[in-house]
């Protein structure tokens, strides 16, 4: 994300999280079978925190991804659409 954290839209972000989270599983695949490749694992590195950025700007704009991201007192995961719902 280069630093800036853009504001976009609800959908666009979930979209970016899930692509990030895709680019992730596929590189711990090829690193499963290229355990020494360092330029693969300096990639992994920016991937996770990349995704890990963009968690966190959907969390902030937008509340919890996942359950276990609920960090207030009370159980705020049921006042809203899931992400993955759409805003239905």
């Amino acid at each position: 994300m280069n630093g800036s954290m853009q504001t976009m839209t609800k959908e666009a972000l979930i979209k970016k999280l899930m692509d990030a989270d895709f680019v992730i599983h596929e590189t711990v695949l090829y690193l499963d079978g290229h355990p020494n490749n360092k330029k693969a694992m300096e990639f992994y590195k920016r991937a996770v925190a990349e995704r890990n950025e963009l968690h966190a700007q959907y969390a902030s704009q937008y509340g919890p991804v996942t359950a276990n991201c609920v960090k207030q007192d009370s159980w705020t995961w049921i006042d809203d659409p899931w992400p993955w719902q759409n805003g239905r």
